[in-house]
C-alpha cells in the first residue's frame, strides 16, 4: 500500500488512541464525581466532552479519505472501517459520562440512598475496568481478550443495575419523599450499563479487525 498509506494510518490509529483515553477519562472522572458528589469534578468533565465529538468528526472525515484517497483492502481494509466504526462506540459512551456528571448535579443537596450507591461505586469501578480492558484488546487486536473481557462482565454489570433499580423503585414506594434521587439513581445505573454495551461493541469491533468476521458478544 505504501510508506504514506501507511503513516497516515498509524496517525490515525494514535489519534484513535487519544480519543479512547479521553472516553475513559470522562467515564472515570464522573463516576468518581458522583460518588463523591463532586459538582465541580462534574462540571469539568462536561467542559471537555467538545474534545471527545471533535476527535469523533476529524476521524470519520480521516478515515473515509484514506478509504477514497488508497483504495485499502483486506486488513489495511479493516483497520481503516475498525476505526471508523468504533468512533461511534466511543462517542455515544462519553455522552452517557456526561450525562453521570450532570446527574451529580442534579442530585446535589437531595436525600441520599446509602445502599444504592454503594452498588454504583462497584459499578463505576467494573464499567470503567471493562472499557479499559476492552480498549486494550483492540488496541493489541486480541480476539481472545476482547471475547473474555465481554463474557466476564456482561451478566456482571447486568446484576449491578438490578442491585441498584430494585432498592431504587422499592424507595419510590415507600419513601416518595425522596422520589428524585431515586430516579436519578436509576439514570445513572443506565448509564452506566450503556457504557458496558458500548465496551462490548468494541470488543465486537476486535474480532472484526482481527477476524474479519462480524459477530455479537452481548
Amino acid at each position: 500500500m505504501g510508506k504514506i498509506f501507511d503513516d497516515e494510518l498509524a496517525s490515525l490509529k494514535a489519534d484513535f488512541m487519544k480519543m479512547a483515553a479521553l472516553v475513559r477519562d470522562a467515564v472515570a472522572n464522573s463516576g468518581q464525581a458522583f460518588i463523591d458528589h463532586d459538582v465541580d469534578a462534574a462540571n469539568v468533565v462536561i467542559d471537555h466532552d467538545h474534545e471527545i465529538n471533535e476527535l469523533q468528526t476529524y476521524l470519520e472525515k480521516r478515515s473515509f479519505e484514506l478509504i477514497a484517497l488508497y483504495q485499502p483492502v483486506t486488513t489495511d481494509l479493516r483497520e481503516v472501517v475498525g476505526v471508523l466504526k468504533s468512533v461511534t462506540d466511543l462517542e455515544r459512551a462519553g455522552d452517557h459520562a456526561r450525562n453521570i456528571a450532570r446527574s451529580t448535579i442534579k442530585i446535589k443537596g437531595q436525600d441520599r440512598i446509602p445502599e444504592v450507591e454503594k452498588v454504583i461505586a462497584t459499578m463505576v469501578n467494573e464499567v470503567v475496568k471493562e472499557y479499559s480492558q476492552s480498549i486494550d484488546a483492540y488496541a493489541a487486536v486480541d480476539e481472545s481478550r476482547a471475547k473474555e473481557t465481554a463474557s466476564i462482565f456482561n451478566e456482571e454489570i447486568n446484576d449491578l443495575y438490578n442491585g441498584v433499580a430494585s432498592p431504587s423503585y422499592r424507595t419510590m414506594t415507600e419513601k416518595p419523599d425522596i422520589l428524585n434521587s431515586a430516579i436519578i439513581y436509576l439514570n445513572v445505573a443506565k448509564d452506566l450499563s450503556r457504557i458496558s454495551d458500548y465496551s462490548t461493541n468494541i470488543c465486537e469491533w476486535t474480532v472484526y479487525l482481527a477476524t474479519g468476521k462480524i459477530i455479537e458478544l452481548g
